[in-house]
């Protein structure tokens, strides 16, 4: 076998190796639904969706992860009375479920999260209005995290 030839092999079994890999290695940061406990329930209109997260309370330093779907959206969030948006995108009907997994209960358990959806999809009623938007709070633990099934209709 000629140096070209042995070179060629090389790569493809570096981009076979590399392939396994990738296909292979689970993604640590996404969740399974039966890893939370489900705190509630609540139906939404389908359209390009917003999530913000904020301590409705006193801050006490309380710092979670977000997950939408199993999908991590925030790894070390510090809740403050500061509002924080992650865009969900055009949600279509179907369900789907809110996470947060407690890392610091702060001063005071459990970390409590406020959730806000916001539906921007009708510019007419962005900013925030009682049309567009649901609200709830979320309750975990260091060892039981929270969830809310979202039905999207």
């Amino acid at each position: 076998m000629n140096k070209r030839n042995r070179s060629l092999l090389l790569l493809l079994l570096l981009l076979l190796a590399a392939g396994a890999v990738w296909y292979f290695y689970p993604n640590k940061k996404k969740q399974k639904q039966d890893n939370f406990t489900q705190q509630g329930q609540l139906e939404i209109t389908a359209g390009d969706i917003v999530i913000e997260v904020w301590d409705h309370d006193a801050e006490d330093g309380d710092s979670i992860q977000v997950f939408f779907n199993g999908k991590m959206l925030a790894d070390s969030l510090a809740i403050l009375n500061t509002h924080v948006a992650y865009p969900l995108g055009k949600l279509s009907p179907g369900e789907y479920w809110i996470g947060v997994k407690a890392i610091n209960e702060g001063s005071t358990s459990p970390a409590s999260a406020y959730i806000r959806l916001i539906n921007k999809s009708d510019p007419a009623l962005y900013p925030v209005n009682a049309e567009n938007l649901v609200e709830f709070s979320m309750e975990a633990w260091v060892d039981s995290a929270a969830s809310w099934k979202l039905i999207v209709k």
